[in-house]
């Protein structure tokens, strides 16, 4: 996933005014393609969880999964690198620490990747080391946050947290976001590709 600091601002009201800006399009495009975006972010996680991001080859899944397989990596063959990654990132099906994911949900591996990208890494530190330090501070910062509001330095520190944690946030909700419009205007108006439970191999 390239890094993506050279497409959000994390400070300031710019970014909440681009993102309800970017919301209202996004509605825009979701009714023009006449399915809604709960089958489209079905779509998205049935291929990169039970399909593990790829189509499998004829006889390792029944015809009908290798054909929508086949049909979604189409859709997400035309978008950009960045905006698959998103994708790999948000539906990596990762177990992160209970606080963690009640706090982001679905977004917790692109809030820690986020998170992990924003610290200043060692000479020889790897991303998944980072990634632990990362949801270790993200961890600190919810118990900051969690403790009643005072004054005092220690109430700084719950402040700064907070900025933190919205700006992580806000900037992991405006990334997938993208990346969600940017299939929606490659899949077009199609049906839902997912296949039936109740349709045979």
């Amino acid at each position: 996933m390239q890094a993506p600091e050279h497409e959000f601002a994390f400070d300031g009201d710019e970014e909440l005014l681009e993102q309800v800006a970017f919301e209202a399009r996004l509605t825009k495009r979701a009714r023009a393609s006449q399915l809604p975006f709960a089958l489209l972010r079905r779509e998205l996680q049935w291929f990169y969880t039970r399909m593990h991001g790829r189509v499998p080859a004829v006889g390792e899944a029944p015809a009908r999964e290798v054909a929508a397989a086949s049909r979604i990596a189409g859709w997400l063959s035309a978008l950009l690198p960045t905006h698959r990654g998103a994708f790999v990132v948000r539906y990596d099906g990762r177990r992160w620490p209970a606080r963690l994911a009640r706090k982001f949900g679905g977004l917790t591996s692109v809030v820690v990747r986020f998170a992990a990208m924003r610290r200043t890494r060692g000479p020889t530190e790897t991303l998944a080391e980072s990634e632990r330090a990362a949801v270790a501070e993200l961890l600190a910062d919810l118990a900051a946050v969690a403790q009643p509001l005072d004054f005092t330095q220690r109430g700084d520190v719950a402040i700064e947290s907070r900025k933190k944690l919205r700006r992580l946030q806000r900037a992991a909700q405006s990334y997938v976001r993208q990346a969600e419009s940017a299939y929606v205007d490659a899949r077009g108006d199609a049906a839902c590709a997912v296949p039936s439970s109740r349709e045979g191999a």
